[in-house]
């Protein structure tokens, strides 16, 4: 393969490269794109006396992202312990969940409102003031 060739493919390749990384990044930042298992946030419905919410954690015991979520977990749990259930489904140990929930990545985190329906969605870590924010956004203060 002569050197003009080489250096055409690859510049090509990086050229490609560019516009994937370019694609991923403008979707991972419009709030309006949609990805496979996303959920938009619903209407607001006030809880009634004694409603929890849930917040399911589901990820994996050695799974370092998810270790990460653990000290999250105990200041919800803490924090919002009356208003708010906190279930932690190890998707290694039981696949069904994880079928049953669509996971493609762990940890994800998803919010149930009283009802059982979905309010929101995250993939990969995620930081206690945003867990926060979620929950504000369902009522929960």
């Amino acid at each position: 393969m002569g050197k003009p060739r080489r250096k055409f493919l690859v510049l090509l390749l990086c050229l490609v490269g560019a516009l994937v990384l370019t694609a991923a990044v403008a979707r991972h930042t419009d709030p309006t794109a949609e990805s496979p298992g996303a959920v938009q946030p619903g209407p607001f419905t006030p809880l009634q006396a004694g409603q929890k919410v849930t917040f399911l954690e589901l990820g994996s015991v050695g799974c370092k992202p998810c270790e990460a979520m653990v000290p999250v977990l105990q200041a919800v749990r803490e924090r919002y312990g009356d208003r708010v259930e906190v279930v932690f489904h190890d998707v290694k140990k039981d696949h069904a969940v994880a079928g049953e929930w669509k996971i493609r990545l762990i940890p994800t985190q998803i919010f149930l409102r009283p009802d059982g329906s979905e309010h929101f969605r995250h993939e990969g870590y995620f930081p206690l003031e945003e867990v926060e924010e979620v929950l504000g956004d369902m009522g929960i203060r």
